[in-house]
């Protein structure tokens, strides 16, 4: 989504309605694999040295389950406040934008993987058992193994046998 600064009369808001495409974005497998639908609702409003845009949103995404990594459909709702200036020293809360057209989409696309969790489990997924050359253990039940088990370097030595006739 991209906003003209040119087309925006002074002090007063204009919506902008739009549908954004993330098909072609690359995502990381392991947190959001796509984002299938996203719809936005800008609130534009120029002052002149500052643009201030009021983002609501929501989108479709696809997860990953944290257990089983099989697909997890979320809906994520988003909303945020962004100030652009066109010049550099304005304040530290304005996004700099040399240009009149601000491309929104990174900043939209921030808002979404920031909305989606880092864990997720599919309905009805647990974690799976202990199996062949391995075994799943609770973070206290590793740490009470871990402590309970003497395992020192020098108890090799105590499975050497020594001659004592030398």
């Amino acid at each position: 989504m991209v906003i003209n600064r040119v087309i925006l009369p002074l002090n007063k808001t204009e919506t902008f309605c739009d549908n954004i495409d993330f098909s072609s974005q690359h995502f990381d497998d392991n947190h959001v694999r796509r984002i299938e639908r996203c719809s936005v609702k800008v609130d534009a409003t120029e002052y002149g040295d500052v643009l201030r845009l009021q983002v609501n949103g929501e989108a479709n995404v696809i997860a990953s389950c944290s257990y089983t990594l099989e697909d997890v459909p979320l809906k994520v709702k988003f909303k945020d406040e962004f100030f652009f200036s066109s010049e550099e020293d304005n304040s530290q809360d304005c996004y700099f934008e040399p240009s009149v057209n601000i491309d929104l989409d990174p900043h939209i696309l921030a808002l979404i993987l920031s909305e989606v969790p880092h864990n997720i489990t599919k309905s009805g997924a647990s974690l799976p058992k202990s199996g062949d050359g391995y075994r799943v253990l609770s973070e206290d039940d590793y740490l009470q193994e871990k402590k309970n088990k003497k395992n020192s370097a020098f108890d090799i030595l105590d499975t050497i046998e020594f001659d004592e006739n030398n």
